[in-house]
């Protein structure tokens, strides 16, 4: 019988004028898993870059082999956009104050 295991989630911030390519780091998080002797689901890796609404798509980076690009994001709970917005945060604070005003009555 194989023994697999899986890594927690990981997140990787690049700045745009960084000095280490976005491609690098991924090479590096994907290669740690392999000597740890773990998996690297791809298949729930995504992609998300913050810009300003009024950006061209030209100005984007390229999109990385294997990693779907989202606008939406969820982080730690917390769905983050693109642009920045926080419209999906605010739905979820409502749900649980909702939540919290039905279990307290």
């Amino acid at each position: 019988m194989a023994d697999i295991r899986y890594a927690d989630d990981a997140t990787l911030l690049s700045l745009q004028n960084s000095k280490t390519s976005v491609e690098l780091e991924m090479a590096h998080i994907m290669n740690w898993p392999s000597k740890k002797k773990m998996t690297l689901n791809l298949l729930k890796t995504v992609e998300i870059v913050f810009r300003r609404p009024n950006v061209s798509h030209d100005l984007l980076p390229p999109i990385m082999h294997s990693v779907s690009r989202v606008a939406v994001a969820k982080l730690l709970g917390v769905h983050l956009k693109h642009d920045l917005h926080f419209s999906q945060v605010e739905s979820v604070v409502s749900t649980c104050n909702q939540s919290l005003f039905v279990s307290t009555a």
